[in-house]
């Protein structure tokens, strides 16, 4: 009876402590909640009203993210963030009459009437938003939300379909051009852009929710008429554990819906000339959108089409062999369908052509030195959104094929002399990669406890397959006398096939603790079949409203990020061997000539001995708004990686991928954004950053430069940045003009040295490229003709006429060492819109 009596008491002395214990552990979170919510009635009490507003597109679709703010007798009292299925629920409510606001980037502000709430009653409240187009019709333009998100812990700059519009950035037919304007984003000369100091291998790109960068090597590659884009999104630094084999950051394209009625542009319908060794013709970009309802109110479709035809001409080469002429198209084909109201159904094709003759020339390349190149590039996707009781789940597959063939003008060696190139191209290659993806995102329905949570879990599986062909011919360096001084010779494998199945899963948590502080916490696990590795991938944010009056927010947050394998990289290995002879090496002319030197070159790869590339990216920021609306914003960011994957010169001339490779950037930012008038941005940033690696030399099979790895500079390495855009209304005579303009002005990029044998003299860090400097200014007149609304332009592209050199003769042996080449030049630029028909006064 006494032991009874002792374990009871144990038991009951175990049981307080555990109630202790929770108790301890709770109370701060039960603190963290807002104090006017202690002991209030419950939603739903005979005291209180509720509002539900359910947000939506003109066709129906849920829209998450946007701003609902509830107001009484004109002023706020309470604002919130839709979920994913487009729900904002205001609780404990005082009967009486509401105001709804509700605001969404990329789409017109909408205001509700009164909405009458009784004690005790749910009040359901729908808002359809209507997205910002540029067509016939004229829309009021009102103000457009605080570019200031309080909930969003993460380092994003948005770009809209008007910016994309109105900022005249260089050959607006391409919109990975306008990307160059996005503060921080650094685009090097063939176009690419490099977040974060990344290569843009490390970047994800994402069309409507699809992986679409290049599959073998990630490059970004799709193309699609810029006026089809709703916008583009670019996150370097705190996203989500959603997001994942993408350490540079996230470049996230959004295209525009069909609704019920008809629309269509066009643009840039009329070719263009060039004064360039006479008057020519210099390009064709004409470009189309047309959408609109095949069954109102339930399926819609838009299709856009980009073609592109120009003529290149170097002035520096002979008359007759100077060009270059390349056509392209790109086409995009979106069917939406509302199969039943809360499901939709998303379908889309797109087409990339390409083909360029005389590739590659410059004022150091001659044609017969260059190739012909066609690329073909078509994806399709498939995605469904069903709403389940205030839970959304999303199921997407898709499939993205990509081929690219190389063809020299002929079988002759590639001939490398101390002032140019000669003979012929020395690689013909056919290359083929596919990506067959998946994936499945869960938004639940928020679960209110000590405050809001928003949790998210999917998963994702792509295969990745590359295929590829090619043989190389001899490679020759000669003196300026001509005489041979190292000769390259190839042996070619007939075919190589790699392929790798990436698999993944994440968790998330969206935990708005309380109305001003967000905390984002969440977790990733992928697994690649390349190496055989399971990588893990921690991450968390969070924001702080600090004063609601100059909406000034606090940001911070870390991750682990991991790449995917690069099987572009992985390639070389699987693509044969090379011998290296250097027939002359320099010698003094009264000592007898030293033997040929040779060196054979073999490329290998041990997936089992490679980690995959990890980078930790922790960052912190401030946001705030000054007198007078002006927006400034300032970040840090922080991005260093190890195990990134490199060849490293063994013994006997193997070079082995392996993982040793560290890069790192470091960068302050400093971001100044006003409306000079309602719907005209001005913005301006300032970038400080340093992106180095102890590895700056890519040892490959194309790569025809000896020695020894260098630290120092990546190649796009820009250690100061300047970007402004802007756009105003003119006044007197001239007010019914848009002014525009854009400038761009950074660090030359760093670059190596080499002399006549084609062996390393200085690393990057010794010499850099002139800074680049472009100004572009443009006027447009928006006007109705014969029933129709138009927009003229006309601008000047690099108006102060800056060289911006693209090439440079690295070769020390030459005379002419250290010229700059390129192609910056001043150029008068026009563009016709056609925006479609004025509608009818009723």
């Amino acid at each position: 009876m006494i032991g009874a009596r002792t374990a009871l008491r144990r038991n009951l002395s175990a049981m307080a402590e555990s109630i202790r214990l929770r108790f301890l552990l709770l109370l701060p979170l039960f603190l963290l909640l807002p104090p006017s919510t202690w002991g209030q009635p419950q939603p739903g009490s005979a005291q209180y009203g509720q509002i539900e507003v359910t947000v939506m597109d003109q066709n129906g679709q849920l829209i998450s993210g946007a701003s609902v703010q509830l107001q009484r007798n004109g002023n706020p009292i309470a604002n919130l963030r839709t979920t994913p299925t487009g729900i904002a629920d205001f609780r404990q409510l005082s009967p009486g009459s509401y105001v709804i606001l509700v605001e969404r980037q990329g789409f017109y502000t909408a205001r509700s009437e009164a909405a009458e709430v009784a004690a005790g009653e749910k009040l359901p409240v729908e808002v359809r938003l209507q997205a910002v187009r540029e067509y016939g019709e004229q829309v009021e333009v009102t103000a457009q939300p605080s570019p200031i998100d309080p909930e969003q812990p993460a380092v994003s700059t948005s770009i809209t379909a008007t910016d994309i519009s109105n900022i005249p950035y260089p050959s607006t037919r391409d919109y990975r051009n306008v990307l160059a304007f996005v503060p921080g984003v650094v685009a090097d000369v063939n176009g690419q852009i490099h977040l974060a100091g990344s290569s843009t291998q490390e970047v994800q790109d994402y069309l409507d929710g699809f992986e679409v960068s290049q599959p073998a090597g990630g490059t970004l590659a799709v193309r699609l008429n810029p006026d089809s884009l709703r916008k583009i999104e670019v996150r370097t630094s705190r996203y989500s554990a959603r997001f994942g084999k993408g350490s540079g950051g996230i470049a996230d394209l959004e295209v525009q819906d069909g609704d019920n009625k008809f629309r269509y542009n066009a643009t840039d319908f009329v070719p263009t000339v060039q004064i360039v060794k006479g008057i020519h013709f210099n390009n064709w970009t004409p470009r189309g959108y047309v959408s609109g309802p095949i069954v109102r109110d339930k399926l819609w479709f838009d299709v856009s089409h980009e073609g592109e035809e120009d003529l290149n001409i170097v002035k520096q080469l002979p008359d007759g062999a100077d060009s270059n002429f390349l056509w392209r198209t790109a086409d995009l084909l979106r069917l939406r369908w509302n199969a039943t109201p809360g499901n939709v159904i998303t379908a889309s094709a797109l087409v990339n052509l390409f083909h360029s003759d005389n590739s590659g020339i410059s004022a150091l390349t001659p044609v017969s030195a260059s190739f012909n190149e066609d690329t073909n590039l078509y994806l399709f996707t498939l995605k469904e959104q069903a709403s389940i009781a205030q839970s959304l789940l999303e199921l997407g597959a898709g499939f993205h094929t990509t081929r690219t063939d190389t063809l020299p003008l002929g079988n002759g060696p590639n001939i490398f002399l101390p002032t140019q190139v000669a003979g012929n191209f020395y690689l013909t290659s056919r290359g083929t990669s596919d990506r067959t993806q998946g994936f499945s995102n869960f938004f639940l329905k928020p679960i209110k406890k000590f405050g809001n949570h928003q949790f998210t879990l999917g998963a994702s599986v792509d295969r990745i397959v590359f295929d590829g062909t090619s043989s190389r011919s001899p490679i020759l360096f000669e003196d300026a006398s001509g005489a041979l001084l190292r000769q390259i010779n190839f042996q070619d494998v007939p075919f190589f096939s790699l392929s790798t199945l990436e698999s993944g899963a994440y968790l998330q948590d969206k935990w708005s603790a309380r109305e001003r502080i967000t905390v984002e916490a969440g977790a990733r696990w992928d697994h690649d079949s390349f190496t055989g590795r399971d990588l893990y991938s921690p991450r968390m944010a969070a924001s702080v409203l600090a004063a609601r009056a100059s909406e000034t927010k606090i940001s911070a947050g870390i991750g682990i990020y991991h790449d995917r394998s690069n099987l572009s990289i992985v390639s070389e290995g699987f693509q044969g061997s090379s011998v290296d002879e250097f027939l002359r090496l320099p010698s003094n002319p009264q000592q007898p000539l030293v033997p040929p030197q040779v060196l054979p070159a073999s490329f290998l790869v041990n997936p089992s001995q490679l980690a995959m590339p990890r980078f930790t990216n922790w960052s912190g920021g401030i946001e705030r708004r000054f007198p007078w609306n002006i927006y400034a914003k300032l970040d840090y960011i922080s991005r260093h990686g190890n195990h990134v994957w490199a060849y490293e010169p063994q013994s006997a001339g193997v070079f082995l991928l392996q993982d040793r490779k560290t890069d790192l950037y470091d960068a302050a930012q400093i971001t100044l954004r006003k409306d000079l008038k309602q719907g005209y941005p001005f913005v301006l940033a300032y970038t400080r950053s340093r992106a180095r690696s102890n590895e700056t030399i890519g040892f490959s099979l194309d790569n025809f430069i000896t020695g020894n790895q260098l630290g120092g500079p990546l190649d796009w390495d820009a250690p100061n940045l300047v970007q402004s855009w802007g756009t105003t209304p003119l006044f007197w005579k001239f007010r019914n003009f848009d002014f525009s303009y854009s400038v761009l002005w950074r660090s030359g990029f760093p670059f190596s040295t080499v002399d006549q044998f084609g062996r390393l003299v200085d690393g990057p860090a010794a010499h850099r490229f002139p800074s680049f400097f472009t100004l572009n200014p443009a006027i447009e007149r928006k006007f109705n003709f014969h029933g129709y609304r138009w927009a003229a332009r006309i601008g000047i592209e690099n108006i102060t006429n800056s060289a911006n050199p693209v090439t440079v003769d690295n070769n020390v042996d030459s005379p002419t060492f250290l010229s700059f080449f390129g192609q910056g030049r001043r150029t008068l630029n026009g563009r016709i819109r056609f925006l479609g028909k004025i509608p009818s006064t009723p």
